[in-house]
């Protein structure tokens, strides 16, 4: 009996900091947008990751609690340019944020949003001449959403240590 005991406080205590870990998830926005420019319908996707820690323990992320937000190869809470003015997200409904990238040098410039819900855009140009470049579109009742979650590499060790324990004792069953 002492020896069950042992086993599950041992079990609680790898367990309990595996539920206070940063989680992952991917998420990705489908379907009907229409373009910026022609107003046309078109199937697009957007996605990307982010990462938060549920800090409160409520089950809802704000941005407060956001660690991680990559969009187009850009980690929005650290590159140098860009801004988050919103985020939030409850299990099971679509992500809700606001982002925003600028770079300008001497000779050019590019920006790009993502407000969910809304739009998205992309431009760029050169100040030495030529047609900036300009596309995006809006949001639809037809686009669609998915969050996936990201396994940790804990996750995988915790089931690999799980998986030969029981090939361990099943193993230690036939010997005897």
């Amino acid at each position: 009996m002492l020896r069950y005991l042992a086993c599950a406080a041992t079990a609680f205590m790898f367990a309990a900091p595996a539920q206070a870990a940063l989680q992952t998830y991917d998420w990705t926005f489908t379907g009907g947008f229409l373009g910026l420019e022609s107003g046309s319908p078109f199937d697009g996707m957007l996605q990307g990751t982010f990462t938060v820690d549920d800090v409160n323990a409520d089950g809802k992320f704000d941005k407060a609690e956001l660690q991680a937000l990559s969009y187009n190869g850009k980690n929005y809470p650290t590159c140098d340019g860009c801004s988050i003015s919103r985020f939030s997200w409850m299990p099971g409904s679509a992500p809700e944020f606001s982002i925003y990238f600028r770079r300008e040098t001497s000779e050019y410039y590019s920006s790009e949003s993502l407000t969910t819900g809304q739009s998205y855009g992309f431009s760029s140009g050169s100040y030495s001449g030529g047609e900036p470049y300009i596309a995006g579109g809006r949001w639809t009742s037809d686009v669609t959403y998915k969050v996936s979650a990201v396994p940790e590499p804990q996750t995988w060790l915790m089931l690999g240590a799980g998986l030969l324990a029981i090939g361990a004792a099943v193993r230690r069953r036939k010997a005897a």
